[in-house]
């Protein structure tokens, strides 16, 4: 018997679903999320508190080919996988695993996103590729990333029962019928822009990938949904409460302010659009005139009067100032309304989905937080911790959660990720779904 690795040793299948129906194996469904941290984004200066060794990438390879055999997954989605080192090693992984697969990326990115799934389970009927760069449009705005997403729509039932029979034809066009009629799946799985302060793109980015899972959803109206990925965005942020919260979504005021988009225009120098700096250069000033004159030290600064010149100068300078101002007030009316647009259009056109971990600190105690409430305290932990990642799904008859995967003890993590026995700097996520 394979020994545990280090990663899974102290994690167990915690029930979550309460008083339902018991279901059989074959119509449980395993769902696995994760973020392998890519080989090309790593410096040491990112991680200076790992060993040399858990940097490798021969010894994370290795670690992470033994979580993903350890909690044998029905469903795979990982993000930040490299790809060089998908064409060299995880997809001959998954093949030798029994999985078949799907990867896409941007070709400007190193890495892109994967969804396995096992073919003794199901079969590839659809899929789509969802770019988040300029040829995505969202309320009149192109998108200025190049972040992306996969929808992959599977159906129950091996890909091979059908081939099987296929040299009779009656019964293979009995099978194919029976497989047509079986329920299925829409699995998404993305990883949205980076930056802490681009809330306003994570949303655009947010409508584009659930305008996806829509046009599956209009295709395969039975079918499932589950949406996984490293959403960038933590339990706070609008953009989660926008995912998961029964609508009209009320905003607190902390996350409009995140949500506007930064682009006030800020070319001119700082200390010269100040209006204290401006005061102390017209102090200079009124000063430098008074002493020229004769018998002016005497005087104090308030008895100098001001030349003709002096007065035309400030009167310009308040020009300046008063339309700088009237400028900034256009533009954060106008990014009050882009806001607004894409606001109303999440909650107007997209239902709200569950998060799998959404009341994980009513089951772990340790892992809850004053910052937010229900989902864990991280499921990224490097010299920044926090929860990023998520298994969503849509509730609905097709489908109910069943069991979810503890996290691992805080002690086991600390200084920070990866570590030897964690290949990553994000944990990975599993949920256990009846469909």
């Amino acid at each position: 018997m394979a020994s545990i690795p280090n990663a899974c040793a102290h994690r167990a299948w915690l029930e979550v679903a309460k008083n339902i129906s018991s279901c059989s194996d074959k119509d449980l469904l395993t769902v696995m999320s994760y973020n392998i941290l890519c080989q090309t984004l790593i410096k040491r200066s990112r991680y200076p508190y790992a060993s040399k060794g858990s940097l490798k990438w021969k010894t994370r390879k290795e670690t992470l080919f033994k979580e993903l055999k350890h909690w044998d997954a029905d469903i795979v989605c990982l993000q930040e996988m490299g790809i060089n080192y998908w064409n060299e090693d995880f997809d001959r992984f998954f093949v030798a695993n029994g999985y078949r697969s799907r990867f896409f990326f941007n070709t400007f990115k190193s890495h892109g996103v994967s969804v396995s799934w096992k073919r003794s389970k199901f079969h590839i009927v659809d899929e789509l590729h969802v770019s988040m760069d300029g040829s995505a449009e969202v309320c009149g705005e192109s998108l200025n990333t190049q972040n992306i997403a996969l929808v992959v729509v599977l159906r129950k039932g091996s890909e091979t029962r059908c081939l099987d029979a296929e040299d009779d034809e009656s019964g293979a066009r009995d099978c194919a019928e029976a497989l047509g009629k079986a329920p299925g799946v829409i699995i998404s799985n993305t990883h949205l822009y980076w930056l802490p302060g681009g809330c306003y793109e994570r949303l655009q980015q947010q409508i584009v990938l659930l305008r996806g899972v829509k046009e599956m959803q209009e295709k395969y109206p039975d079918f499932a949904v589950i949406s996984c990925g490293d959403f960038n965005t933590t339990p706070d942020d609008a953009g989660y409460d926008l995912l998961t919260k029964p609508r009209p979504v009320k905003l607190n005021e902390w996350q409009l302010d995140n949500l506007l988009p930064r682009t006030i225009d800020d070319d001119d120098d700082d200390e010269e659009d100040d209006p204290g700096s401006k005061a102390g250069k017209s102090t200079a000033a009124s000063t430098a005139v008074g002493s020229n004159n004769k018998g002016a030290g005497s005087k104090s600064y308030a008895s100098v009067t001001a030349s003709p010149f002096d007065e035309e100068c400030a009167r310009a300078k308040r020009a300046k100032l008063e339309e700088q101002e009237r400028k900034l007030e256009e533009q954060a009316k106008m990014d009050a309304e882009r806001v607004q647009r894409l606001v109303s259009t999440i909650q107007r056109d997209y239902k709200p989905m569950q998060s799998c971990y959404g009341a994980y600190t009513d089951i772990d105690d340790s892992y809850r937080t004053e910052q937010w409430h229900g989902e864990p305290k991280f499921t990224n932990y490097t010299d920044w911790k926090g929860t990023l990642d998520y298994i969503f799904f849509a509730p609905g008859p097709g489908i109910s959660l069943r069991d979810i995967v503890s996290l691992p003890d805080e002690k086991r993590l600390k200084p920070g990720l990866p570590n030897d026995a964690f290949p990553s700097d994000h944990v990975s996520l599993l949920a256990r779904f009846g469909i």
